[in-house]
């Protein structure tokens, strides 16, 4: 196959590449310049308008940055905003020009389409709980593939949870272990208010297998739930965490002190959550590789 890879050098992406590379298939990512850092045995462009110059079979979006990057203010979520809904709309242009249109088109999204809860849980058929800046920005985001599907185009939205790993290239925690990590590993770990939220994670390892579960399973489109079947809460998480690393865990770090640090990003980041179950997948038959928490987190520690 012929695989474009929107944002194919990150955490995500060059797992997908190297996965794919070592199938066998034709790999190509789009990043913002051509010269940049790219997986081994990938080709690279930088123009999104040559797009539809080239015939692919699967399309993977997953560019965006990264809305815990930085404290909200109305000029980082603008940035993201552009770097996630722009880029989508203008790789739906370019596709829907092109003469050969690929047959699938994954494009990013993330769970916070279901705003924040402590109590509901979440399938692809759920409303949201609340509206708020990650919904509004998931919803847009998501809109934003949906013109392929006037083109014959099967479109996936990845509603993405915590993903849970180490980069493909140097072997480095990735994702969200990577920074916060250290203290667990000098025994000062702490859960997040009361760690009552809830945290929604998947290991690296499903994140790929799930991506190309949906490029070989033509029936499945729309949402689609990229999280392991037992979230847990962030007291649990923290504890399992701990445990892995024998480490001790008995710190908390309070809620007003995550918000005096954070803003807004930590209080619906951090200090919220939403319980999100992979339901599609799991009537669809995929099997999980890692279901549990502590046995992903072994496998990557």
């Amino acid at each position: 196959m012929r695989i474009l890879i929107a944002g194919g050098t990150g955490f995500i992406g060059s797992a997908l590449c190297k996965y794919f590379v070592e199938r066998g298939d034709e790999v190509t990512v789009l990043t913002r310049g051509a010269s940049a850092s790219k997986p081994h045995g990938v080709s690279a462009i930088s123009d999104i308008s040559t797009l539809g110059q080239t015939s692919y079979d699967v399309v993977i979006n997953l560019a965006g940055e990264a809305l815990q990057k930085h404290r909200w203010n109305d000029s980082f979520k603008q940035s993201v905003c552009n770097s996630r809904i722009n880029t989508t709309r203008a790789m739906v242009e370019a596709l829907s020009l092109s003469a050969h249109k690929p047959k699938v088109f994954l494009s990013g999204s993330a769970i916070g389409f279901y705003g924040n809860s402590l109590e509901a849980s979440f399938t692809e058929q759920s409303s949201p709980a609340v509206v708020d800046f990650p919904h509004t920005l998931c919803a847009a985001w998501e809109a934003a593939a949906h013109p392929l599907n006037a083109f014959g185009v099967r479109v996936c939205a990845l509603r993405t949870g915590i993903v849970l790993g180490r980069h493909s290239e140097t072997g480095r925690l990735g994702g969200a272990l990577a920074s916060m990590i250290s203290p667990f590993r000098y025994g000062l770990g702490a859960q997040l208010g009361n760690g009552q939220q809830w945290m929604s994670w998947i290991h690296l390892d499903d994140m790929v297998g799930i991506i190309d579960f949906l490029i070989q399973n033509p029936a499945i489109n729309g949402p689609v739930n990229l999280t392991a079947p037992h979230p847990v809460t962030n007291a649990e998480f923290t504890r399992t965490l701990a445990q892995c690393l024998h480490r001790p865990c008995f710190l908390s770090i309070p809620a007003v002190l995550v918000r005096a640090l954070f803003g807004a990003m930590g209080n619906d980041l951090l200090l919220y959550g939403q319980k999100v179950l992979p339901e599609k997948m799991s009537a669809k038959g995929y099997h999980f590789k890692f279901s549990d928490l502590a046995p992903a987190l072994l496998a990557i520690l």
